[in-house]
């Protein structure tokens, strides 16, 4: 029984596991002609070998390694071996080892990991035990370029892997520019698997063609089988059975006898078509595969990249800096194979505010052709940004303008959603301010002013307390003092520094007590547990009276016991009568009465009965605003 894969899973077969197109019927299967065995390779003179590798004219074995570029007329030891692993001769590098040491190009690494050296030479990986991912150099200049989670495969200065199902991509670790080619969703690609326009999947028995536009090829492999540039090689019994891959049809051809203890194959490092094998003696041979068919013509590229992913955050902004971001792919099909995006162009437009029409577009130079996939400016308050965005890929086909993607930078202030304080009159022992604001992004701080007139005068100037500036508190208690007016003001700005106007005036009076009020006639002094301070002052006979020299304000308001029987009251300020007050009522209660606005003015208060029936009077409250 041999180990053969498919699609990178190994598995047990009756025979050697022979390349095959999978669309072929059983029947054709069965009918189909024995690949034709050509023979042997030519013999390389001079040495045996353990293991062999070839790249161009040079034909290197081991143990210990040594080289040849004339076809055995002289050898050269190159010092080292390969410590048990296979050659690896990749364009001009050869990976060899000595005395634990890995050595490639000038770089070396612990002899124990994993060294991998990509098609072509020109990058190597180093994954040390149990690590997670493998270092990724630029052999001629020693350079790590990136690290790479396995498995991967890499090829020329480009790293393969399957970032997600159905999607192979590579990375030019040179551009930067990445290619995407649509796979069977359970594939994955090994380590040596790519190789010029050919990726050798695992798990979903592929080869796909990443130049395009060959379609898949449907192919199950042995185990042991490698990737030339256009044919895979595996040992098939005695022999060496080689595919075409450029051919359709698949086309095989046999070669050998090969030496079957420990069998050692290589393809070309180069990427010629040439294979380099042990025979039967461990003596070097190579076969020049000159039968296979010319690499398929390559179709250009005439597919524009397509956008994938574009945001320019938030529509509205807490803040000044703004950033827009992206990203393409390059599809590829059949009929179009994708030769990857390349650069970007950017542009944008702005308009104030939301009232205006927006700019014509700004097309910065230094935003045309761009390696990035971002870009961010600053921007006014209040201006809203919209950015467009299109790509080319490495064929020069270039994208259309993408649709818009909008963000303002927060020019509305904060608007006044609530604004309360009680009663007008407070009768109760505290009194509360509170407010509420909403805004496009969010309330940063308030600021609260109020002022203030003692009984008897106007308000003073507007109080600026350094406490309640800046402030995130949405409400101030306090507790009144009996006959002052006390008003406030707020206002609220945003994270931007958007300043709302002050909010209208609101203000709270506590009523100044009857005692406070001078009596002359028929009065009597009591208290009531319904009264505003527990008192009231009943005016018992038509023309009793009570007073107080200096009142100031506009609108009066008259705390009274209102209830069967009561009287009625007419109410003077500064000499001038401002209305009269009936207490009579069905039941009793305590009653706040606002008598009607008048021009301000400063004077004497009078509260006079004008029946013979009781007015049990309160308190009394001046409003100045």
């Amino acid at each position: 029984m041999t180990s053969c894969r498919v699609a990178g899973f190994r598995m047990r077969a009756a025979a050697v596991c022979a390349a095959v197109l999978l669309p072929l019927t059983a029947a054709q299967a069965t009918a189909a002609d024995p690949p034709q065995h050509v023979g042997e390779g030519a013999l390389v003179p001079g040495r045996t070998a353990t293991d062999v590798g070839v790249s161009g004219a040079r034909v290197v074995v081991s143990n210990p390694v040594y080289e040849t570029s004339d076809n055995g007329t002289t050898w050269t030891a190159t010092g080292g071996s390969n410590d048990g692993k296979p050659l690896q001769l990749e364009g001009s590098s050869l990976l060899t080892f000595d005395a634990g040491t890995a050595k490639v190009g000038g770089l070396t690494f612990p002899a124990a990991d994993e060294v991998v050296l990509g098609k072509g030479g020109k990058l190597v990986s180093h994954r040390a035990a149990g690590a997670a991912t493998a270092e990724v150099y630029d052999v001629a200049t020693k350079t790590k370029l990136a690290d790479f989670a396995p498995p991967f495969a890499m090829s020329g200065d480009t790293v393969w892997k399957v970032t997600e199902p159905g999607h192979l991509d590579g990375k030019n670790l040179t551009t930067g520019g990445l290619k995407t080619v649509l796979v069977a969703s359970a594939c994955t690609v090994g380590p040596h698997d790519v190789n010029g326009r050919w990726a050798l999947l695992s798990g979903c028995n592929q080869v796909v063609d990443v130049d395009g536009p060959q379609p898949p090829r449907n192919l199950t492999v042995a185990a042991d089988a490698q990737l030339g540039n256009g044919f895979t090689v595996q040992a098939s019994g005695a022999d060496l059975l080689v595919t075409d891959l450029n051919d359709p049809a698949l086309g095989q051809r046999r070669y050998g006898p090969i030496r079957t203890t420990t069998p050692s194959f290589r393809t070309d490092g180069s990427g010629l078509a040439k294979i380099v094998y042990a025979d039967t003696s461990s003596r070097p041979r190579v076969i020049t595969l000159s039968w296979l068919t010319p690499d398929p013509r390559e179709r250009p590229d005439t597919v524009a990249p397509v956008l994938t992913h574009a945001s320019a955050g938030e529509r509205i902004r807490d803040n000044t800096s703004l950033s827009f971001e992206w990203a393409y792919n390059d599809p590829q099909d059949p009929n179009s194979p994708a030769s990857g995006v390349d650069t970007y162009d950017l542009r944008y437009q702005q308009r104030p505010n939301r009232t205006s029409p927006y700019g014509a577009w700004v097309v910065p130079a230094a935003w045309q052709g761009l390696k990035s996939n971002g870009a961010s400016l600053t921007a006014p308050a209040g201006t809203d940004t919209c950015w467009q965005v299109r790509a080319r890929d490495y064929a020069g086909n270039v994208s259309a303008w993408s649709a818009s993607y909008c963000s303002e930078v927060d020019g509305t202030a904060p608007s006044l959603v609530t604004w309360r304080i009680g009663d007008r009159v407070q009768l109760s022992g505290s009194a509360t301010v509170r407010w509420t604001y909403k805004d496009d992004t969010d309330i940063a701080s308030y600021d609260v002013v109020y002022k203030v007139a003692a009984p008897g005068v106007a308000f003073g100037k507007w109080i600026y307390p350094e406490i309640w500036q800046n402030t995130r508190i949405t409400s101030i208690t306090w507790a009144p003092r009996l006959g002052w007016d006390e008003c406030f003001m707020v206002r609220a700005r945003d994270y931007l520094g958007n300043l709302s106007a002050w909010s209208s005036p609101i203000c709270s009076v506590a009523p100044e007590d009857d005692r406070a009020l001078t009596s002359a006639g028929t009065v009597t002094r009591s208290t009531s547990t319904l009264a505003f301070q527990g008192t009231t002052t009943i005016l018992k006979a038509n023309g009793a009276y009570l007073t107080k020299a200096t009142e100031a304000g506009l609108r009066i308001a008259l705390v009274a016991i209102h209830g069967p029987g009561q009287g009625r009251v007419d109410i003077y300020h500064a000499g001038i009568k401002v209305g009269t007050v009936s207490l009579a009522a069905t039941t009793t209660s305590r009653v706040v009465t606002y008598l009607p606005v008048t021009p301000f003015r400063t004077g004497a208060l009078k509260i006079v009965s004008t029946s013979t029936a009781p007015a049990a009077i309160d308190g009394i409250a001046f409003l100045r605003l």
